[in-house]
């Protein structure tokens, strides 16, 4: 005679202990994965979460594959981590499709009746985004430390549960802060690949209604100064073929150019934007903060690629101030070829430069340093 197990559904409120004995994983711990159930389960706490100055929820925006619930990785003080004990949970989630788990995301929202056992909503099962499974990003800590955290974008993969309370709250006012913290380099978070094997596309997404949730104390437009997380961290997600190796060659030549910049002596990172009234954080591919250059990379220098990217260095731009340097900073857009003579004439009408990688492997452009004085 076999026991059954209940299923849990998305909405379902369960204990701990029942989603357990359904979904397996430990009896405590944000991120529990478990090999015998093929799940990788994420347990999130909007208390918690914060008080710690982020928020695991659905993006009120969405893109052209739909909504993205963003999940904060393990790690209640000091900078986060892929590698070690400390990465272990990380890594379970950033190599659930290599070993063939799913992610299953569960909220609080409770306790029983007359205890302490507290009570999580199933939201559902989901997958990396397949093209950009994280994100670093700055909060503050517990210990009232800046520090890096590394933001899981999940994807439906299936049946999900959509509430309101679920939905990140919109940034309220408008401000800006310059902060520099200690870097994250692909060394310190990567000592082989990060994933191999497929992740899959979200099939299915359930949408509801939304309302509000209670902003954040210093939820404002934003620009913090950042140094980039390992540029290469998309590189070995395989989804998409196109759209794949559109982000190699954009990782790659991103990162030769900020080896370029370092070279002359220059501070480079990138730039982590809050806008009023989105619930998304907005993040340039690279800024000079020696020269006050805000730099849109693409992977190819299509017609396509160089009207994206004029709009995305117009649109950053603004956002980008320090205190060292007056104005907004030049913009430029940097791609793996020279754009044809009509873009040229495109992005002079908007005072956008460019650089590009001559097939010498050098880069031309106006902004490219000649010397070791900026």
């Amino acid at each position: 005679m076999t026991t059954s197990i209940e299923v849990i559904s998305p909405g379902d409120v369960r204990t701990r202990a029942q989603i357990r004995r359904a979904f397996g994983g430990s009896p405590q711990g944000g991120i529990c994965p478990s090999g015998d159930k093929g799940s990788v389960n994420l347990y999130s706490d909007p208390d918690v979460g914060e008080q710690l100055g982020y928020y695991d929820g659905w993006l009120a925006e969405e893109d052209e594959l739909g909504p993205i619930f963003e999940y904060t990785g393990a790690g209640k003080s000091g900078n986060q981590t892929f590698d070690g004990v400390a990465g272990t949970g990380n890594r379970a989630i950033l190599r659930h499709a290599e070993q063939g788990r799913t992610l299953r995301v569960f909220t609080r929202v409770g306790k029983v009746r007359g205890s302490d056992t507290k009570t999580h909503r199933y939201l559902g099962s989901f997958t990396l985004d397949s093209l950009e499974p994280y994100v670093w990003r700055k909060v503050h800590g517990e210990d009232g430390v800046d520090r890096n955290v590394v933001v899981f974008r999940l994807r439906a993969d299936g049946e999900v549960r959509r509430d309101e309370t679920d939905v990140i709250p919109p940034a309220e006012e408008t401000g800006g802060e310059f902060v520099l913290f200690r870097p994250v380099t692909a060394a310190l978070i990567q000592a082989g690949p990060v994933t191999s094997g497929n992740l899959p596309l979200p099939s299915q997404r359930a949408r509801t209604g939304r309302k509000k949730r209670k902003p954040a104390p210093n939820a404002e437009t934003s620009g913090t100064f950042v140094v980039p997380e390992a540029f290469g961290n998309r590189l070995s997600v395989r989804a998409a073929a196109a759209a794949t190796v559109a982000i190699r060659r954009e990782a790659e030549l991103t990162q030769a150019y900020k080896d370029f910049l370092e070279s002359f002596g220059h501070r480079t990172g990138s730039y982590q934007i809050k806008v009023r009234g989105l619930t998304s954080t907005l993040r340039v591919d690279l800024y000079d903060a020696t020269a006050h250059v805000l730099y849109e990379a693409k992977g190819s220098n299509s017609r396509e690629d160089v009207r994206m990217a004029l709009g995305q260095v117009l649109d950053y731009s603004r956002y980008v101030t320090m205190e060292e340097h007056e104005g907004e900073p030049r913009r430029v857009i940097l791609l793996p070829a020279a754009p044809t003579p009509d873009m040229y004439s495109l992005l002079e009408r908007y005072d956008v430069h460019v650089v590009y990688r001559s097939d010498d492997g050098s880069f031309v452009g106006t902004a490219v340093p000649l010397s070791d004085t900026p």
